[in-house]
């Protein structure tokens, strides 16, 4: 198990002694996490890296899940859609009472009793209608800052329950929420996890050569879910135009299929469609065998990273890469505004044409994408590393509940 001592190598001992001060004060304390599943997307990952650690440091830390059927991921997901600013949806009476009647059977199973409840997103949000005692906060990953008014009063007379809320950015915040204790907490990654620790050249090459990708050609990567936000066939678009100016270049659409997103598996089935049998479009997933020694393989083997969604709470998967010393281009959506500077660290852009250019010139000007990689490392460091986000949650603590 990672303990905070390990990453004074990378954030210095002050870093590190201040989060043990900190620790301190609510040294003890129990804290429960709740989400939907343990594998697959952001939060399922910065919780399997944050829990263990803060145990290290003192705090009862556990994770619970939600034990739910298809029909309830559906609802959620259509939830989520809407949230992030679908305005297509509506739910039905039976939608939302199924939505209810799962939290009502989780809460009589799972551990709720906390000095702190942590829910994360809107799959168990309800769960606050069952509280016995403790803080509890509801931590939103997804852009909200376009809501669907038909499916947003039922999500906020619910997250009006509870005692403080967490976006990514300040621009997430409903305005009807503004009289709530509220906090901006980053996503974060650890550096020291299979997915982002240092690999050897050889280790690199044999994931690439396993999957029929030639390490000697420019590589463009994705990594992302399966999901109509993450604009994967835009991002086969954008490799075609690079592909018209850098003939043997390569792409990597890496993903993996999560237990609460229904959607997965249509959105792959026209990915791999879109891709059209083209040899050097390499679709591949957790199903194939990719886990994160093979995606921190593709992504520190990559001369250019895209993330090209349409809208994105926040992307871990641009994160990553950046810590990784790759350049992104990325759309000027969400998350990807924070932490993509245009021409410091990778390009912000706004159209396909666009990404296709930044791309083709990254490819061409390797010289140029070494420069923006070292800029994103130190980009990463300073904002992005799993000591910030245990920092926020240990101040969080400490004001809720601290001694």
């Amino acid at each position: 198990m990672t303990t905070i001592d390990e990453y004074v190598p990378i954030v210095g001992s002050s870093e590190v002694e201040s989060i043990k001060q900190l620790a301190e004060r609510v040294k003890g304390s129990k804290v429960i996490h709740v989400n939907a599943t343990t594998f697959g997307g952001g939060v399922a990952e910065i919780l399997r890296r944050l829990i263990p650690l803060a145990n290290t440091l003192g705090i009862n830390t556990s994770w619970e899940t939600l034990r739910a059927d298809l029909e309830f991921f559906v609802t959620t997901k259509k939830i989520h859609n809407a949230l992030q600013g679908d305005m297509r949806i509506n739910l039905s009476k039976e939608e939302l009472d199924h939505y209810f009647k799962n939290n009502r059977l989780n809460a009589s199973h799972l551990n709720l009793d906390g000095e702190v409840v942590v829910i994360h997103d809107p799959q168990p949000l309800p769960l606050i209608e069952y509280r016995n005692n403790g803080k509890w906060v509801w931590r939103c990953h997804i852009d909200t800052s376009t809501l669907n008014p038909a499916v947003w009063p039922t999500i906020c007379g619910l997250v009006r329950k509870y005692d403080a809320l967490v976006f990514s950015l300040e621009r997430y915040v409903p305005k009807d929420l503004s009289d709530m204790r509220t906090l901006i907490h980053y996503p974060t990654i650890d550096p020291l996890s299979p997915k982002n620790c240092g690999l050897s050249p050889t280790e690199i090459q044999q994931a690439l050569e396993r999957y029929g990708i030639d390490p000697e050609r420019p590589i463009i990567t994705t990594v992302s879910r399966f999901d109509p936000w993450k604009n994967l066939l835009g991002t086969i678009d954008v490799y075609r135009k690079v592909r018209g100016r850098v003939p043997d270049a390569q792409l990597i659409l890496a993903g993996s299929f999560a237990r609460d997103d229904p959607e997965g598996t249509d959105q792959y089935e026209k990915t791999v469609d879109y891709a059209k049998g083209d040899r050097d479009i390499h679709v591949l997933t957790n199903i194939d065998g990719v886990g994160d020694k093979e995606i921190n393989s593709f992504q520190r083997a990559s001369s250019v990273v895209t993330q090209l969604s349409t809208r994105e709470g926040f992307g871990l998967t641009v994160t990553e890469a950046l810590w990784k010393g790759v350049p992104v281009v990325g759309t000027k959506v969400g998350g990807i505004t924070l932490q993509v500077i245009d021409g410091v660290n990778g390009y912000l852009v706004e159209s396909l044409e666009d990404a296709a250019e930044k791309a083709t010139m990254l490819l061409k000007k390797p010289w140029l994408a070494r420069e923006l990689g070292v800029a994103g490392t130190q980009h990463v460091k300073l904002n992005f590393l799993i000591t910030k986000g245990i920092k926020d949650y240990l101040r969080m603590h400490i004001e809720l509940v601290g001694k």
